[in-house]
């Protein structure tokens, strides 16, 4: 992908100012492309690739997939909608689902960075456990220091130094946390031979917490200034922060696109799946199609709900007692929240608790 090759794609002479561009979900590929062709104000549609599968196999019985196959199963498919799909997002909204994903990459890398620093910590100098090694001045002394012998080797200044990180001086708190560490470091038991592999760990996750930061504070201000009025309605519900929503807003992008509630779960991904024949109806998994990106920020929300939310909160615990496993009672907390947050923006109204 270049500006060069979008270019080249719009000089073709099949392609004029009215023509309609139709693409494929696929994860994060397809946004650079919508992106541009929302900047050249061109019609640009986005199709779920779960309808393009179900259509091809109204279709044909063949199994060959080609780039140019699909491209002419898309249109024929757009053709068949009259191109009433999703509707247009503007390049703003583009730009904010990229930075909700972008996000969940990073916080996932974090997870695991967060999980490998403490593995090397418990080979090269497992008494900094005891410690919260993840507040920034551990993470500026593990980036230098990743062994006792190493620091037995420094002076408290420069463990000072090491601690303080890019403040312009130590505080009080850091010199007796350089005293603490120096203390401990004494009756170590750690494999000094372990300490880069600590110190690049405490890198990798003091670079990945920053760009967390950012992700976090760009996704908040970008969906603030896109939807304000949503954000709000959204965090009138105990429980749900300014992230949660940002990142729900940033995958839903207009309620309106959604008929009914169920529609919205639907597309979440939270809706049974159902089984039937003859006499026989059964209630299934969760269909988990759709968007694993919202259900997962759905959940969280829920999560944080039951405990914040004394109206989900007692409506988890009725599922618990009728019954339900956790994560069944969970699921149904979840589609109680979902239909909560539907009917709120719909009306343009905020929660009053009672």
């Amino acid at each position: 992908m270049s500006v060069e090759g979008f270019k080249f794609l719009l000089s073709s002479p099949h392609i004029n100012k009215d023509s309609t561009f139709v693409m494929e979900s696929t994860a994060s590929y397809h946004l650079p492309l919508y992106n541009f062709l929302l900047n050249q104000n061109r019609k640009a549609y986005i199709i779920n690739p779960s309808l393009i599968s179900k259509y091809k196999s109204t279709n044909t019985l063949r199994k060959t997939k080609t780039d140019p196959l699909d491209a002419v199963l898309i249109a024929s498919y757009a053709n068949w909608l009259e191109v009433q799909l999703e509707g247009r997002s503007s390049a703003l909204e583009t730009e904010s689902k990229i930075l909700s994903r972008s996000r969940l990459t990073n916080s996932e890398d974090l997870a695991k960075a967060k999980t490998r620093l403490k593995g090397n910590l418990s080979v090269s100098f497992p008494e900094m456990l005891k410690f919260n090694v993840y507040t920034d001045s551990m993470l500026n002394f593990l980036s230098v220091y990743g062994c006792a012998k190493d620091v037995l080797n420094a002076t408290d200044k420069q463990i000072e130094k090491a601690i303080k990180g890019d403040r312009k001086q130590a505080t009080p708190r850091d010199k007796e946390l350089a005293k603490t560490i120096k203390k401990v470091s004494k009756e170590s038991i750690g494999v000094a031979l372990h300490a880069s592999m600590t110190i690049h760990s405490a890198k990798t996750v003091k670079h990945l917490s920053e760009e967390d930061t950012f992700f976090t504070e760009a996704l908040i201000n970008i969906e603030k200034e896109i939807h304000p009025k949503e954000i709000e309605i959204i965090t009138s519900i105990p429980g749900i922060s300014d992230i949660s929503a940002a990142h729900f807003m940033a995958e839903v992008e207009d309620i309106t696109r959604f008929a009914t509630y169920q529609k919205l779960i639907a597309f979440i991904g939270t809706d049974p799946t159902i089984y039937q024949s003859g006499k026989v109806t059964k209630n299934g998994k969760i269909s988990k199609k759709e968007n694993k990106i919202l259900r997962k920020y759905c959940y969280i929300m829920a999560t944080s709900c039951v405990h914040w939310n004394p109206v989900l909160g007692e409506y988890y615990q009725k599922k618990r007692d009728e019954g339900f496993p956790h994560r069944k009672a969970m699921v149904a907390t979840v589609n109680k929240l979902i239909r909560t947050i539907y009917a709120l923006l719909i009306r343009g109204e905020k929660l009053k608790m009672y």
